[in-house]
């Protein structure tokens, strides 16, 4: 028998404490989707933490994931919608919206975007969503200018 061969260390840049505290996969089958390729930078980092925030079982295989988390990862509290809703409408994640009282949405990884097959086809969705949200942001300033006379 050989003698086991001893591995190195990962770089220090890869890790806060030595080792991996914990690891959040991402698999190149994705990565390289055209859903996700359609997805906005910050969109992507919603993803990135949601993941992250993933317990498993242990949270009913659900993501608990409160505004405050994605505010203290770096993200401004108006982007936050428009990333969850880009993924929702690309098939990344399904969610239910909290309720009053301060409950925070729950959210579900969905593989609706192995639906999309076309770079084509995930930019006119994605297009169609923003063009969406435009379209209710004007809205409600108008509601607000009614309003605020």
């Amino acid at each position: 028998m050989g003698r086991k061969r001893q591995r190195d260390p990962p770089p220090a840049f890869a890790t806060s404490k030595g080792w991996h505290e914990h690891f959040t996969p991402l698999f190149d089958d994705q990565l390289d989707s055209p859903a996700y390729i359609a997805l906005t930078a910050v969109a992507k980092e919603a993803y990135t933490i949601f993941r992250q925030e993933y317990k498993g079982a242990y949270t009913g295989n659900n993501v608990i994931c409160p505004y405050k988390t994605f505010m203290e990862k770096g993200m401004t509290r108006n982007s936050i919608s428009k990333a969850i809703r880009l993924l929702d409408t690309l098939g990344f994640i399904t969610y239910e919206s909290g309720g009053l009282e301060h409950q925070p949405s729950i959210y579900h990884f969905s593989e609706k975007w192995k639906d999309v097959k076309t770079k084509e086809e995930a930019e006119a969705v994605k297009r169609d969503l923003l063009k969406k949200i435009k379209i209710e942001k004007e809205h409600r300033e108008e509601f607000a200018l009614l309003y605020d006379t």
